[in-house]
């Protein structure tokens, strides 16, 4: 199974700037896709992160030691995994 991780640029930014750029949770980061969607009167733009179940719990606990902010994020994608 597989799960779609969606965080704010500013929390992406943050995550990434703090990773080892050795580590796989970076590369997993990485491969991740901008996208811009609608939000009320205007359009966000957001990280969307595609990767397997192992690889998310691996990012929340690297996120739980380096960057709490994107915990929920990524909580919230282990809760709806996807079967694509």
């Amino acid at each position: 199974m597989k799960a779609l991780i969606e965080m704010s640029l500013g929390h992406y930014d943050g995550f990434v700037e703090r990773c080892d750029p050795r580590s796989r949770e970076y590369a997993v980061l990485k491969n991740g896709l901008i996208v811009r969607r609608p939000k009320a009167d205007h359009f966000e733009r957001i990280v969307e992160i595609e990767c397997l179940l192992e690889e998310a719990k691996a990012l929340l606990d690297l996120a739980k030691q380096i960057y709490p902010d994107t915990i929920p994020d990524i909580e919230k994608a282990l809760a709806a995994p996807c079967d694509t």
